[in-house]
């Protein structure tokens, strides 16, 4: 039988919740950005450094460029199930039918999924490890 007293447990934020409230990958603390996502007028202001741990989160030049295909691709997926959910729902309707909310929905999630496009991006690519405050 192996020895289990040396297990770390004592992770208050798992990284998956951590991409989605947009915390610091390295300490899992510190916010990414300044203000919630619902201040529709500053959602894309971010801090350049984690509060708590002082990371900057500007990995290189040029970093956030990545966090583009993450937004592509969670906007595809998003629209794709729609279109689906419309076709279904009311039976193959004219094109109007999906335009429409497809258009709208795109145009309300972005704060959200500019904000989650960036942590998923620099938690998966920006090769930061995970340091707990000891």
């Amino acid at each position: 039988m192996k020895d289990t007293t040396n297990l770390k447990l004592d992770v208050k934020r798992s990284k998956f919740q951590a991409m989605g409230e947009a915390r610091c990958p390295q300490c899992r603390e510190g916010k990414m950005f300044k203000y919630p996502f619902w201040r529709v007028e500053k959602f894309s202001e971010m801090n350049t450094h984690c509060p708590d741990c002082g990371l900057k989160f500007e990995v290189e030049p040029g970093f956030w460029y990545g966090a583009m295909f993450v937004s592509y691709a969670n906007t595809v997926a998003l629209l794709v199930v729609l279109g689906v959910a419309v076709f279904y729902i009311f039976n193959d309707p004219p094109v109007m039918y999906y335009i429409l909310p497809i258009t709208v929905l795109s145009v309300v999630i972005v704060p959200f999924n500019f904000r989650i496009s960036r942590a998923v991006f620099l938690h998966l690519f920006g090769f930061v490890k995970y340091k707990p405050k000891a």
